[in-house]
């Protein structure tokens, strides 16, 4: 329907442009007998006008009157400016605007209120002498109410604009304070829970229940966990660790928790692409409890995002 819209605003435009043709053909004439008839257009009006005068008064000097001025100006120099924004309006403008067809619209009013009141625009007519109206009115009116009628045309056909139910589009900034609230939520109950205690070196064969970022989104971050609860990963931003726009992390990857009893770690994989320990090649297996050492590197879908298992 766009495209339609489009093609009549287009057409009406081209349209409204002949009226610029109209500013010189005959709008009056004088006949009569024994001589050539005589044809003044919009153009001798306006230039007439200058000359605080009437092209039809011929060598006498008939004052202009303050209504005639006005009908000159508002109903001839008046409907040319407007015909032109139209047509250019129209032509290189959205389908959607309406301004143009405004102005078309406004061009025809004026074009016929100088019909109307043409024959203040002429003497009295003397013996043998007749004042008669010019088809430039005429004209105009017919190529404006065609251009008018293209206008309205191109107002049915433009499509309308769908309501859409707002939906709150979080900031970046507050993505990014949610992200960073997500990713240390752990940390933050654990802090919570007990005081903070001094960070320790990693040793082995002396676990301390702690993911350690070693590249990726958590590069450098340390996650405390707390014994027998699990941690979920993945790109959805309900899990407890978010890999936002990691594409080969799932968007529920997997659980992880630390048995502090056992001294090991379970992770639970339901991945599409899997986890990988220290290297492997292979993924871990899948759908089930899998135990892993302390010092256990793992890679969440693949070597873009590791931890250490502290």
């Amino acid at each position: 329907m766009e495209r339609y819209a489009k093609g009549f605003r287009r057409f009406s435009g081209f349209l409204i442009l002949l009226n610029l043709a109209g500013f010189f053909l005959p709008l009056t004439g004088l006949t009569q007998e024994g001589y050539a008839p005589l044809r003044w257009s919009q153009f001798h009006y306006i230039k007439a006008l200058l000359g605080r005068s009437l092209p039809c008064a011929g060598e006498n000097t008939i004052p202009v009157t303050g209504t005639q001025t006005a009908l000159v100006l508002c109903c001839m120099l008046l409907p040319v400016i407007l015909s032109l924004a139209a047509g250019i309006w129209g032509i290189v403008g959205s389908p959607r605007q309406r301004g143009s067809s405004i102005l078309i619209f406004m061009v025809l009013v004026l074009y016929l209120v100088l019909y109307g009141f043409l024959d203040t625009l002429w003497p009295d007519a003397q013996l043998t002498q007749t004042y008669i109206r010019g088809i430039a009115c005429q004209a105009c009116i017919a190529v404006s109410g065609c251009s008018g009628a293209f206008g309205i045309l191109a107002l049915i056909s433009t499509p309308k604009k769908i309501k859409k139910v707002e939906k709150k589009i979080p900031q970046v900034q507050e993505i990014r304070q949610q992200q960073a609230e997500a990713k240390y939520s752990i940390m933050m109950e654990k802090a919570h829970q007990e005081p903070p205690k001094a960070k320790k070196p990693y040793v082995p064969g002396n676990p301390r229940g702690v993911m350690v970022g070693l590249s990726g989104v958590y590069a450098g971050a340390e996650i405390p966990m707390t014994d027998g609860e699990f941690i979920r990963l993945g790109r959805k931003n309900t899990n407890h660790l978010i890999f936002e726009d990691q594409i080969k992390v799932s968007r529920e990857h997997c659980k992880i928790k630390w048995d502090a009893a056992e001294k090991k770690y379970i992770i639970y994989d339901y991945s599409n692409t899997g986890s990988f320990a220290n290297g492997s090649h292979d993924c871990l297996p899948q759908n089930l409890n899998m135990p892993l050492e302390p010092g256990t590197v793992l890679a969440i879908g693949d070597d873009t995002n590791t931890f250490r298992l502290e």
